[in-house]
């Protein structure tokens, strides 16, 4: 997925959150659109598609939005091949947080899709034209069959987030709920990626979209199973007891060779921390990174060309569980960042995080 942020276009923001939209979601679009042109036309496809991908936004929307209204910010919604997706920068606090979280999406898209039947219905009542009958009834019954589907009680779907969270009030355990919700998961998804290969079979060119978002559940599921067991076996663990506090500055105009000369300043964190012109913090430079730059290179290149983005890098309260953290880890840049108040206190280092993970995971 982070692969996935770094091509991925921005459109602006929405619920407070960077709205972006990778290039796989324009060749759903040209698929889409080229399925819907004999019946609808080249202007009827065109509108059905722009609404396709509106009731996706509208859907992540109101993921966001209801995920503010619990305390709980979104990082980013992306659109992509698959649908979307609003990331949250924390799980949400309580059983209920999860559930209303989880439903707002379907619930958004059942409403834009009964709106839609219903105005296609009131424009034929009245003797409108066909084709905007047609693309209010056919955008409705695509947000219906959105709704429906993210209902199905499985994890990653928006019904499985609410079979976790309902089995998590039941019982008080929110990483058995997780795997509860994961084990449906992998069943629906293996079901619907079955169903897509036996209508690819009956050359059905719907079937290979079909498959697809049945494998990327089951996936998926799996994924969340393996971090309840992880998260279980982390025992507690918080952000705050793997923290080297205090983390170096240096600003636009420090180079790579010159840091190195200066590597005492990184300590144990090994990172430096980029303060921009504006007097903002950046980003991240981890030693490694300027380790990697040739010899020769490295008076000429500057840490702002090495630069991670803290938007690009997991970013923790000092009391959040370790647990809760490590999904939103970016696999090219294992690090947290230690944030409270809107200030960086310090990080957790690679090292540090790959220390206690090995130890509590594979020795515990």
């Amino acid at each position: 997925m982070a692969a996935m942020r770094t091509t991925s276009i921005p459109l602006g923001r929405l619920a407070g959150a960077p709205l972006r939209v990778h290039w796989s979601a324009a060749l759903v679009a040209v698929l889409f659109g080229t399925a819907l042109l004999a019946e609808l036309g080249v202007l009827g496809a065109a509108a059905v598609v722009l609404a396709f991908f509106a009731s996706i936004v509208a859907h992540e929307a109101a993921h966001a939005y209801t995920a503010r209204l619990f305390g709980v910010r979104t990082t980013s919604i992306d659109l992509w091949a698959l649908g979307g997706m609003a990331r949250l920068e924390k799980d949400p606090p309580t059983p209920r947080a999860e559930g209303w979280i989880a439903a707002a999406g379907p619930l958004a898209s059942l409403t834009v899709g009964a709106s839609c039947i219903g105005a296609a219905y009131g424009v034929h009542t009245v003797g409108g034209p066909v084709d905007i009958v047609n693309v209010f009834a056919t955008t409705g019954v695509i947000n219906v069959f959105l709704g429906v589907f993210n209902l199905l009680p499985g994890a990653p779907l928006d019904g499985g987030r609410i079979v976790r969270a309902l089995r998590w009030g039941r019982h008080g355990n929110r990483y058995r709920a997780m795997r509860e919700a994961g084990h449906a998961g992998r069943i629906i998804g293996w079901g619907v990626g079955a169903l897509g290969v036996s209508m690819m079979m009956s050359q059905r060119p719907n079937g290979i979209f079909l498959a697809l978002t049945g494998l990327f559940i089951a996936l998926n599921a799996r994924a969340e199973i393996t971090h309840a067991e992880i998260a279980e076996r982390l025992g507690g663990v918080k952000v705050g007891e793997l923290t080297w506090w205090g983390i170096a500055e240096a600003g636009t105009d420090m180079d790579a060779d010159s840091m190195i000369w200066q590597r005492q300043r990184l300590g144990g964190a090994g990172a430096v921390a980029i303060r921009g012109d504006d007097g903002q913090l950046d980003g991240l430079v981890l030693e490694d990174q300027l380790w990697a730059v040739p010899p020769e290179a490295r008076p000429w290149t500057m840490l702002t060309s090495l630069m991670s983005p803290f938007s690009r890098l997991a970013k923790a309260d000092p009391d959040d569980e370790l647990a809760a953290v490590l999904p939103r880890l970016n696999p090219l840049r294992p690090v947290v960042t230690v944030w409270r108040d809107g200030r960086l206190l310090g990080i957790v280092p690679p090292a540090r995080l790959r220390d206690v993970l090995e130890r509590l995971l594979i020795t515990g």
